[in-house]
């Protein structure tokens, strides 16, 4: 395992975020972009590769994965197509750029899990299977705004199309939030982990004794480290289902600047992979 951050456009363009991960000791970074993106132009690199190319083969960090969450089951028909449209463009410059894992969210229907099933099994046969002709892997992001955010919804999931080119790109920290055991997901669903954000959380028990869980603000996101999860416990669990990629920072810490956070991380995460 080795240590990066996401990043879409935080530090500047691409060129400036490789070389700020490199001077500051990262591996890898792993980037957003999204159909308005300037950070990595979708449209941009697929009509001329090669600048984007060489950028990335010049430099000593590696581009972890390329993502765009959006909403390929969305109910509006025409925003649906949009999203997954540029979803298979994406991983179309995944390709390309030899760029192994692509991420994202399933997306989300209004309705029950079983709709939400047989949306997916109408919009993602198609981009499943251009991840198989490409061999790339889809890490779906197991964040509240799409469906795939629980482990008996990602089974639901993985049962509707069984392919082993879709994943997880698991978040410990959004399962702390549900007051689900990141650990024992982990574990559970540790051979579909495709790419990770190691990203904390914190529940602030005083807030939810008082305002309940309906409140906002009682579960903050944290750097690694600043919150609750037992991360000797995660990275015993990744290593023990052979994950050899990347740990990539997701910053949404209120209490760190930007650069000021990933480092904090880095120091943090460093003792479970010295030297790698």
């Amino acid at each position: 395992m080795f240590i990066g951050f996401l990043t879409g456009g935080q530090l500047g363009s691409l060129k400036d975020s490789l070389t700020w991960a490199a001077e500051n000791g990262f591996r890898s970074i792993s980037v957003t972009a999204g159909p308005t993106s300037e950070f990595l132009n979708v449209s941009q690199v697929l009509s001329d590769i090669a600048p984007t190319r060489n950028l990335l083969k010049d430099s000593s960090v590696l581009v972890s994965a390329i993502g765009f969450y959006g909403n390929p089951i969305h109910q509006d028909m025409a925003a649906r197509r949009v999203h997954k449209e540029h979803f298979m463009n994406v991983m179309e410059v995944c390709h390309r750029l030899e760029v192994p894992v692509i991420t994202g969210w399933i997306g989300m229907y209004p309705g029950t899990i079983e709709e939400n099933v047989e949306e997916f099994k109408k919009e993602w046969p198609e981009m499943v299977e251009r991840a198989e002709d490409y061999g790339i892997k889809i890490a779906i992001e197991n964040c509240m705004s799409n469906i795939a955010h629980r482990p008996d919804y990602w089974g639901k999931l993985f049962d509707a199309i069984p392919s082993k080119n879709l994943g997880l790109e698991f978040d410990p920290s959004h399962l702390v939030c549900q007051m689900i055991d990141p650990i024992e997901a982990a574990d559970a669903f540790g051979d579909r982990i495709y790419h990770t954000h190691v990203k904390d959380a914190q529940v602030l028990w005083r807030k939810v004794s008082w305002s309940g869980v309906k409140s906002q603000g009682w579960c903050p996101h944290r750097i690694p480290g600043f919150g609750q999860l037992n991360w000797p416990d995660l990275i015993s669990v990744l290593r023990r289902h052979s994950y050899d990629y990347a740990l990539s920072i997701e910053h949404e810490d209120p209490y760190f600047g930007y650069q000021e956070g990933l480092l904090l991380g880095k120091k943090f995460l460093d003792k479970f992979v010295q030297g790698k």
